[in-house]
């Protein structure tokens, strides 16, 4: 089965940029930006990036909010801050050397059996298993399992990494499971492992794996105010970039409804209505230009709601 999957993948696999010559530097900055986000997304974002901090003597050098800046709009903002602060323990620590060794690795800030896993076994080809998303479910449909059992998940992926080259195994199960073996209508047809997959010879390829159960939509309605002055805006600060204020009901003030925009994180859904007006007492606020401050797209969105000025709705 093995050589079927990694001759397969060497055959269809993507061009992706960090897939060019497998540097740590970059594998370790696509395996962050590639957490909870497609591919589709990332690659603009990881050529930006790349292209800012080329090495990663440059990214342990650089402002917290020149990363976050950077990073506006792929969201889970954590996950920036986590790789900044690695990164700077990585140049301190290791003379600005990845450690290719798991203990190393898993002590980072933001760096768990995957995130080790992925860099150990992509960019060092070591033998070290990785279970994501598409992972888990290319091996419960190849072993036909109807339950979420993670260590049986991990025991196998460790099993199949030791057979052969780590970095093609590993690689060959994610690009199945995101480009044939997908959540809805997998394309079996297509599938290089067909004849040792059980779900496929029972048809439970669209059962297996099990549907895990979603959180409740949590609905929140919030006043975003907005006061502009020519180019610029009075913001907040919010663990490194900037936001309007943002209230659960409007203050009271001189203030005018300009519009609404919808937004979702996670299973949150908020309506947010959009106010301009001045603020009676400004406090923390601060004057900035939107294009030179790290702001998220929620941020942008209220943003684009003043500059037009007229009712609207934007939405996700």
């Amino acid at each position: 089965m093995i050589d079927a999957l990694v001759a397969w993948f060497e055959e269809n696999q993507r061009p992706l940029p960090w897939r060019e010559d497998y540097d740590p530097y970059h594998v370790w900055i696509s395996e962050v930006m590639l957490q909870q986000t497609q591919v589709e997304t990332v690659l603009p974002y990881f050529e930006r990036f790349i292209t800012k901090f080329p090495t990663l003597k440059s990214l342990a050098s650089a402002r917290e909010e020149e990363v976050l800046q950077l990073w506006a709009g792929l969201g889970y903002y954590r996950r920036a801050r986590n790789l900044l602060s690695a990164i700077r323990t990585v140049a301190d620590k290791y003379e600005g050397r990845i450690p290719a060794d798991y203990d190393k690795l898993i002590e980072l800030p933001g760096v768990g059996p995957y995130m080790a896993g992925a860099i150990l076994s992509i960019a060092f080809n070591k033998p070290f298993p990785i279970v994501d998303g598409n992972v888990r479910r290319v091996l419960s449909r190849l072993n036909g399992w109807t339950d979420d059992n993670a260590k049986a998940q991990w025991d196998a992926a460790t099993k199949l990494v030791s057979a052969g080259t780590p970095r093609s195994i590993n690689q060959s199960l994610m690009e199945l499971g995101a480009t044939v073996c997908s959540f809805r209508s997998p394309r079996c047809l297509l599938c290089p492992v067909q004849k040792y997959c059980l779900a496929f010879k029972t048809g439970m390829q669209e059962q297996i794996p099990p549907v895990k159960k979603r959180p409740a939509t949590v609905h929140l309605h919030l006043f975003a105010l907005v006061q502009k002055r020519g180019g610029r805006y009075l913001m907040k600060p919010a663990e490194g970039m900037w936001e309007f204020p943002m209230f659960s009901e409007l203050p009271p003030g001189d203030w005018t409804r300009i519009g609404t925009c919808r937004h979702t994180i996670t299973h949150h859904r908020m309506d947010i209505s959009v106010y301009a007006g001045t603020f009676e007492n400004s406090g923390e606020l601060e004057w900035k230009v939107l294009s030179a401050v790290a702001v998220s797209s929620l941020t942008r969105k209220i943003a684009e709601v003043s500059g037009n000025h007229r009712t609207l709705v934007v939405t996700t």
